[in-house]
């Protein structure tokens, strides 16, 4: 191989990143308009300084077209399982059904911002937590500003294994991780993701109250992050796509037996800051009704339950399970997939990809359990009389609206990154960057992770963008892959606390649209804050 590392070929490997960076954070264009121009300058980049023949170029976009088709498939369908709730009008019964079963202030705005946005990001993803839950915090009174701060800090843990684990899923495609690889970093993944989940809890109570908060809320943090944590650990093990999903279900149901505890079964006032001058004075609020996605706002149902609510949830619950943990079921399903095999490539410079083959089942796919459970949601809100005229075509105008941006990103992200990988251009960033940082690498791993966050909007497009680059490094200066790789889904995560998507999303639904800047100087150092401690395990441990 004749790649030399120099400062030259070194800035030319940075080059598209470099695009990538300058035109979403100096022109504030979007993911998908950047992506797109990044990928051109990858292609640009590899056939005209690093001698990659157009073939290896077009071979690599059509491999990262292939993998990305298998993670916009779960993509649109989070999307579509969202629109269906949403017009169905399910979510102010889920907001009036929780606030009945909770008296507690401090376990309300749990429930909302920490407990059901992780559950949201479980199934959903894609902003879709913050979206929801900034409106329902602001029904119970709290002020809007805090109303999006907390659901962005409680949500952020489960971003890696979260919306049936696409996250991870692109992190395993950009990387191409051998099982035992896979393995390995799903185990620290979980690690640093408890970790994470922790402080996150810690960090709502605090914005709820400080020190007295924390007290206060120690308690259902010791229990919520044992389930929602320790279950991450021990599921990742065995299946990382239901991971988030389960660890977050349990958690949910699990904070209406933790409200019952003494300290919290009982309504108090609501002292806080955060809420509402007229809530903390006990003169109550008028109810929000959840917000279109077309901006117009639309009263619930008023007979819907919150069981009836969660229909959508118990059905993917109920599919997933029937068929991944019915054996034969699920072995008669995979039997149909569909594969590419991709030859072995080298470019002028003599740098080798092996050659390889990607397959995909989608009959036993999350994308395919997200749309039957949409189908199954959508025909049960339509019996109930929840569907107005019209529903069937918004549902679908707004899901197409929704992920064709994502999509577009997506592909170019992950092209990019292939031809990036390709040519030639991951390996020489990997060596220019462990010939400076050596062995205190680590402690920045999960920072590039959060970085990728902020510039996409997404612990997936992090994981893409980066997770090629972290590997390369970790081997170039000979640490332990799995836990550099780890700290990078866990910083992808905690990223979305700052990711300006989110924030958008949140001052958006929860009326305060103009005030992202206020949101951002509580959730950097917040997100500062977990970085710092992940990245000091990370250190001692990669």
């Amino acid at each position: 191989m004749n790649m030399t590392v120099s400062a030259t070929n070194w800035l030319m490997a940075f080059l598209p990143l470099l695009f990538l960076l300058a035109l979403m954070l100096g022109r504030k264009w979007g993911v998908a308009e950047a992506g797109s121009v990044a990928w051109l300058a990858a292609a640009a980049t590899a056939w005209f300084f690093f001698d990659t023949p157009a073939e290896v170029i077009g071979y690599e976009t059509v491999k990262g077209t292939w993998s990305a088709a298998k993670v916009l498939y779960v993509v649109w369908a989070s999307i579509l399982i969202y629109e269906v709730t949403n017009e169905g009008g399910a979510f102010e019964p889920l907001r009036q059904g929780i606030t009945r079963i909770l008296p507690d202030p401090l376990m309300q705005v749990l429930a909302f911002g920490w407990a059901f946005a992780s559950f949201l990001q479980g199934v959903t993803g894609f902003g879709v937590p913050i979206a929801v839950c900034a409106p329902l915090l602001v029904g119970i009174g709290v002020r809007p500003l805090y109303a999006v701060i907390i659901p962005l800090v409680g949500h952020a843990w489960n971003n890696t294994f979260g919306t049936l684990a696409v996250a991870w899923l692109g992190l395993s495609q950009a990387t191409d991780m051998s099982p035992a690889l896979a393995t390995d970093t799903a185990f620290y993944a979980a690690i640093f993701t408890w970790v994470l989940n922790f402080f996150g809890g810690l960090l709502v109570c605090w914005v709820y109250g400080k020190s007295s908060g924390v007290r206060k809320g120690l308690p259902a943090i010791l229990v919520l992050s044992a389930l929602q944590g320790g279950l991450t650990l021990v599921l990742a093990q065995w299946n990382p796509t239901l991971t988030g999903f389960i660890a977050s279900t349990v958690a949910f149901i699990a904070l209406f037996f933790v409200a019952k505890l003494s300290g919290y079964r009982h309504a108090k006032p609501a002292d806080s800051i955060i809420f509402e001058d007229s809530v903390r004075q006990g003169k109550g609020i008028a109810p929000a009704p959840h917000p279109t996605s077309s901006g117009e706002r639309t009263a619930a149902a008023p007979s819907m339950t919150l069981n009836q609510a969660f229909i959508p949830y118990y059905a993917l619950l109920i599919i997933t399970f029937g068929i991944l943990l019915i054996a034969p079921v699920k072995a008669a399903l995979a039997t149909f997939s569909i594969s590419l095999s991709f030859p072995e490539t080298v470019t002028g410079l003599g740098f080798v990809q092996a050659a390889s083959r990607a397959s995909f089942a989608p009959l036993i796919d999350a994308g395919t359990f997200l749309l039957l459970a949409a189908i199954v949601g959508y025909i049960s809100f339509a019996m109930m009389g929840c569907m107005r005229s019209g529903s069937m075509g918004r549902v679908l105008y707004n899901t197409l609206d929704k992920a064709i941006p994502s999509t577009v990103a997506v592909i170019a992200l992950i092209a990019m990154s292939n031809i990036m990988a390709g040519s030639g251009s991951v390996f020489v960033l990997a060596q220019g960057v462990a010939a400076v940082t050596g062995t205190g690498y680590g402690f920045l791993a999960p920072l590039v992770g959060g970085l990728g966050s902020f510039m996409t909007t997404s612990a997936l497009a992090s994981n893409i963008l980066f997770g090629g680059f972290q590997l390369s490094t970790a081997d170039a200066i000979g640490l332990k892959s799995s836990a550099i790789l780890g700290a990078q889904t866990a910083g992808a995560a905690a990223g979305n606390m700052i990711a300006p998507g989110n924030v958008l999303l949140g001052t958006t639904t929860a009326g305060i649209l103009g005030r992202e800047g206020e949101v951002l100087k509580v959730t950097i150092p917040l997100f500062m804050i977990v970085a710092v401690i992940i990245g000091v395990i990370v250190f001692f441990v990669a």
